[in-house]
């Protein structure tokens, strides 16, 4: 005899991975390059690594909500030699694309 619900068990871990990883890390890797991400945040680089900060937010529920203000509203950043500076906010075409913007947010925090 079958155990049904090791079926639903299964089916429900399947959803809940998949959900976790559901980001397009093609084209998320395509608008960091279009906006030159890399110039600041890889490793060695002037600014905190995109692995820093899918650590900082890793347990915060409102990290994504944090990402897009920080994103899309030009604020003061301080790179990590002691330096300010305005941060560039990212261009999309369409403009304001949020599925474009959560969608590299997402890649961001899988690092």
């Amino acid at each position: 005899m079958r155990h049904p619900f090791k079926a639903l068990f299964f089916v429900a871990m399947f959803t809940c991975c998949a959900s976790a990883q559901a980001f397009d890390a093609v084209a998320a890797k395509a608008l960091a390059k279009s906006n030159t991400c890399t110039k600041c945040h890889d490793p060695g680089k002037e600014a905190t690594p995109f692995k820093k900060i899918a650590e900082k937010y890793r347990n915060d529920p409102q990290a994504e909500t944090k990402l897009i203000k920080h994103l899309t509203t030009n604020p003061q950043v301080t790179f990590l030699d002691g330096s300010k500076d305005e941060h560039k906010t990212v261009r999309m075409t369409p403009a304001n694309d949020e599925a474009q913007l959560k969608n590299l947010i997402q890649w961001v925090l899988s690092h």
